[in-house]
């Protein structure tokens, strides 16, 4: 098996990079996920507290990662005493150690981080008057909600900031795919509606509530049960209603 090689490194490290970026871009879509870390920022700069709290630096797509020039050991006298390679030793451990304290220390750019952080808050006041104006799929609103992706998603956020994220996604879709399998187990199990059916049927109709009650009028096998599952697949409708309003997303979106 051949190692790893430097180039290796840097190819694994850019592609990585590029698919934060691209997950950043796609959270960025979702309502509420930007405001988050725009709050998250401005109560750390409130408070006087790190930055290295919300962000560790940025991912733009021009940056590259230049390999460390190769070093040329300095020649080695065999008769230096052993006290001056100790000496030697320690001063390293001492300026590695400094090294580390000055890093931790001073983070992402204050002055860079503000105007990040402000370009993004005034594109996002921009995309939410278009989105009202419009919708979410008018073309001017994703113009606008492209470009705040654009801004957003070069943003480094620190694994707690990014999980935070990632889990109010997550969650959304658990909570559809829930809902979703309830009314598939009404119609399908318990209705004995063939799943072929349903999967032609239902699609788009998931928060019809109309949808259920109509092919129960149907002359199909299935139809009187279904009839009787009506109240049981509404409520599970209403969860999804919920749910469409509670992230101003649609079903589809």
């Amino acid at each position: 098996v051949e190692l790893l090689t430097r180039e290796g490194e840097i190819e694994i490290a850019k592609r990585i990079e590029e698919g934060i970026r691209e997950v950043m871009g796609a959270i960025a879509h979702f309502p509420g996920t930007v405001d988050y870390i725009l709050s998250e920022y401005d109560r750390v700069t409130a408070e006087g507290g790190r930055l290295s709290d919300v962000l560790s630096g940025y991912i733009d797509p021009d940056d590259g990662i230049a390999p460390p020039a190769e070093e040329v050991p300095p020649p080695v006298d065999p008769k230096a005493p052993a006290k001056a390679e100790a000496d030697d030793e320690e001063d390293e451990e001492e300026k590695e150690s400094s090294d580390d304290e000055e890093e931790a220390e001073s983070g992402p750019d204050p002055v860079v981080a503000q105007q990040r952080f402000g370009a993004v808050q005034e594109q996002l006041n921009a995309t939410l008057k278009v989105l009202k104006k419009n919708g979410r799929q008018h073309k001017d609103s994703l113009k606008a909600m492209l470009e705040l992706a654009e801004l957003f998603m070069p943003i480094k956020l620190v694994p707690k900031q990014f999980e935070v994220l990632v889990e109010r996604v997550r969650s959304a879709l658990d909570r559809l795919r829930q809902q979703e399998r309830a009314i598939m187990q009404l119609c399908v199990r318990d209705a004995r509606m063939p799943r072929a059916d349903f999967l032609r049927l239902f699609p788009s109709n998931e928060v019809d509530q109309t949808w259920a009650s109509d092919l129960s009028k149907r002359s199909t096998k299935w139809a009187a049960a279904l009839g009787e599952k009506n109240d049981a697949i509404v409520a599970c409708q209403q969860k999804l209603i919920d749910l469409e309003t509670e992230t101003g997303l649609t079903i589809a979106e």
